[in-house]
């Protein structure tokens, strides 16, 4: 194996991607104010992109050539200029005169942005914008939740626990990255709703299937984070306070010397809040001690909350001629929380905390063109981070944030040391090495091939000094290495009508460790080692008849390795070991239809439909304990689920004025496994999954008014409707006529914002769940009601 992986590596090394270029620049007006939402094409390679409210635009793949480039907008005269492009990437900053006569209706652009080109791969595949939310309150996790097909399923308020849901599936089976490097390597406190928008240049969201590229078993899909990339000088920052006593803050900064390449890029950022928003139902009550009566309350949280905060940045050179990008990175991260119940609001806790802190380390290495038809990437990382958590206080307390009396007055405790079990001050040490290599060759106009490698290896050190000493000396460092590795053939044909792309993947995993286990009255150490090996593979083709009209099709054999908290375990987090966890796997498949964007005078509009099949086996959840008392849990393998379903989006848009996208999505994801290793069957087969959401449906509408008050200014005002159809909490075959369930939820928000001329100064305000409806997203789990809040973002320049 290392033979095999020196001889990968060697290879790579020489290795890239095609020979095409990239055009990009910013467009701006007469005003010197940047041009927001120009199109800007190549219509020759029907190639065309949407500049962003920087005036950003981005052209990808532009064969070498002479080509007309060409602009509209509402706001100029249409612009066109011949460009040669002769080198790898070609920098046009493009100039417009005003013209307040222009009608864009007249123009209809017939070609490829960089959503609609990634459909045109056959994968199911969606984008989320993220350019307007950067002036908002929002958090990129508002605008994935918003998205058709995804559905996020929060424990609570700011900092709480996020599990994507994608078709269906959820948990673990979701995998999240970050410019292709998986999150987890940025520690808990980089999370994705802790990512403030003004860093990201869009989400991708990959529906079952996911390519060969990101390198993962990700089995139910994936969320890949592209970061912004700003080649020139910027500055900015913004603060948003709001219900809660929520603070928000980040910061932004890029420089790039045109002379050398010298190339820095920085950010931060700072979250915090009390989450003491109100709760109430049938799980928020005050006991009598005395008459054993419980008087039912509405309550403020009171031990919920949360800070977390992070600097990142990267050294380097970028767009030089021995490498396109060059950078090292460093980042910090810390989060630190109270906890304010267990796994319903039924137990309250008062005094247990959890706290995390990362510092990672970095090398990125992109070159286009090493050698002819050959491009390379590399990225190399170290982290290294210390979880805790604190409980050592066996108080019992009520939902006003009391501890409970006896009735001669004494402070009421759990019968346990601690309020979540056995008290505890155990830490975590937890050091990851990850490593990525592509490589890509062009063998011919239409053809392509990819090789991807991503490398993990992580290792786990416990301590814990409320444990015996011989608890603490036989307990040994917990070791998990994975490796996936993925060749890729990528074709076009009949002027890129037709695309085909076939992967192979293959899975690697690697554990050992030391546990101490008490065998007659002794501790003794035991050790546990485990192997997966498993090949997956599939495909996606995708054919356009014409501009308006496309078909995708995309499919799969996938796999899911076990993380390393189900398969090690987690003592803080009283989560017991499972070392016989077999890999998840499953069968995708994807059939997808994109309608438009058909465009008549003012108008277009678009339609995007999405069916989906997953026959998935071993599917790894969490158990349940045959104890009411038992303190820990253990993950296991449930069985066979089937899942079918579909998503669909429908899009329109009048001028640039106004936008409206509604989409809805039907999860019908059920139970599979008639009876048990002795035959018995299961009361529940052919039930949906409990505890989950089947059917959701979003609609959003945006007005947007330039030149108000002030000339040069934008204002929008936004308004989301998110609906969830009831589900239930167990499986819907057991039980009696009162099953609990988890009610339908119909939540209304809207905002506003207003930015000044030049884009330097812009001013937003939201309204999050304004007609205060209770909201779940896991039974007994209350989210947040109404709030509110406030942001300012100011850009220096």
């Amino acid at each position: 194996m290392k033979t095999f992986l020196f001889l990968l590596l060697s290879f790579i090394s020489l290795a890239g991607f095609s020979t095409n270029a990239i055009v990009k620049g910013v467009v701006k007006l007469s005003t010197r104010e940047p041009a927001a939402f120009a199109v800007v094409y190549i219509d020759e390679l029907k190639k065309y992109a949407t500049t962003n409210d920087e005036g950003k635009y981005h052209l990808t793949d532009v064969p070498f050539g002479e080509y007309d480039i060409e602009v509209r907008t509402l706001e100029a005269e249409n612009f066109k200029l011949r460009i040669k492009v002769d080198r790898e990437v070609v920098i046009l900053p493009i100039a417009l005169k005003e013209n307040k006569a222009i009608h864009l209706n007249e123009v209809i652009v017939r070609g490829k942005s960089k959503a609609r080109e990634m459909k045109s791969t056959g994968f199911a595949v969606g984008t989320v914008d993220v350019s307007k939310a950067a002036k908002q309150t929002l958090q990129a996790t508002d605008l994935l939740d918003r998205t058709s097909g995804v559905r996020l399923r929060q424990s609570g308020g700011l900092g709480s626990d996020i599990q994507y849901n994608i078709n269906g599936l959820s948990g673990n089976s979701i995998r999240v990255f970050i410019d292709g490097i998986p999150i987890r390597n940025y520690g808990s406190s980089f999370s994705l709703s802790n990512i403030p928008p003004s860093m990201i240049e869009r989400i991708e969201v990959f529906k079952g299937v996911v390519p060969g590229q990101l390198a993962e078993d990700a089995l139910g899909g994936a969320i890949n984070v592209v970061m912004k990339k700003r080649n020139r000088k910027n500055l900015s920052t913004s603060y948003s306070y709001g219900s809660f006593n929520t603070h928000r803050w980040d910061m932004n900064a890029n420089y790039r010397s045109a002379k050398n390449g010298l190339t820095f890029r920085g950010s931060a950022f700072y979250n915090y809040s009390d989450n003491n928003y109100k709760v109430w139902g049938d799980q928020i009550y005050i006991t009598n001690p005395i008459t054993g009566e419980m008087d039912y309350v509405t309550a403020k949280r009171f031990h919920d909350s949360y800070q977390s905060y992070g600097v990142n940045a990267d050294f380097g050179f970028t767009d030089v001629k021995w490498a396109d990008v060059f950078t090292m990175g460093i980042l910090y991260s810390n989060m630190n929380k109270d906890i304010q119940h267990g796994a319903t609001m039924a137990v309250v806790y008062g005094n247990r905390t959890a706290g995390q802190d990362t510092k990672m380390a970095n090398l990125k290495y992109e070159k286009r063109n090493v050698l002819k038809g050959l491009d390379m990437s590399a990225f190399a990382s170290y982290s290294h981070g210390i979880r805790s958590v604190v409980d050592t206080l066996n108080y019992r307390y009520n939902w006003h944030g009391n501890i409970y009396k006896t009735p001669q007055g004494d402070d009421y405790k759990w019968s346990t040391t601690g309020e979540a079990g056995a008290a505890t001050l155990a830490k975590n040490y937890e050091n990851m090495w990850a490593g990525r290599l592509n490589a890509a060759y062009q063998l011919m106009p239409g053809q392509r091939i990819n090789i991807n490698y991503l490398l993990n290896k992580f290792t786990r050190d416990i301590d814990d000094p409320m444990l015996s000493q011989l608890e603490r000396d036989l307990t040994d460092t917990r070791h998990l290495m994975k490796g996936v590795l993925s060749a890729t053939y990528e074709s076009r044909y009949f002027n890129d009508k037709l695309r085909f792309t076939a992967f192979y993947k293959y899975y690697h995993q690697n554990a050992r460790l030391i546990d101490p286990v008490k065998s007659e009255g002794v501790y003794v150490g035991r050790e546990y080692s485990m192997n997966v090996n498993a090949n997956g593979y599939g495909g996606a083709l995708s054919y356009t008849p014409f501009s308006e009209l496309m078909f995708t099709l995309s499919g799969e054999k996938a796999f899911r390795l076990p993380g390393e908290t189900e398969l090690l375990g987690n003592a803080s987090e009283n989560i017991d070991a499972s070392y016989s966890l077999k890999p998840e796997e499953s069968v995708n498949l994807n059939l997808g239809i994109t309608a438009g964007p058909f465009v008549w005078r003012h108008h277009r509009i678009g339609l995007d439909i999405n069916f989906y099949y997953r026959d998935i086996k071993n599917m790894i959840s969490r158990s349940v304990s045959n104890s009411l008392t038992a303190e820990t849990y253990a993950y296991e393998n449930l069985g066979k689920v089937l899942s079918k379903g579909l998503d669909a989006e429908l899009s329109y848009g009048y001028k640039q004025c106004f936008q409206l996208i509604a989409n809805v999505s039907l999860f019908n994801a059920r139970f599979n496994l008639k009876q048990d290793e002795y035959g018995v069957k299961y009361a529940y087969y052919g039930d949906r999954l409990r505890n989950a959401p089947y059917f959701t449906s979003n609609i959003n509408a945006e007005f947007t008014q330039r030149n108000l008050f002030l000339k040069g200014s934008r204002f929008f005002i936004n308004y989301n409707f998110g609906f969830v159809h009831e589900f239930f909490r167990n499986w819907e075959s057991l039980g009696g006529a009162n099953k609990t369930i988890i009610p339908s939820q119909l939540v209304h928000d809207i905002g506003i914002t207003y930015s000044f001329p030049k884009n330097r100064v812009s001013l937003a305000f939201d309204a999050k769940n304004i007609f205060n409806e209770q909201v779940f997203d896991n039974w007994a789990l209350q989210k947040a009601g109404r709030a509110f809040y406030g942001k300012i973002t100011y850009t220096l320049f």
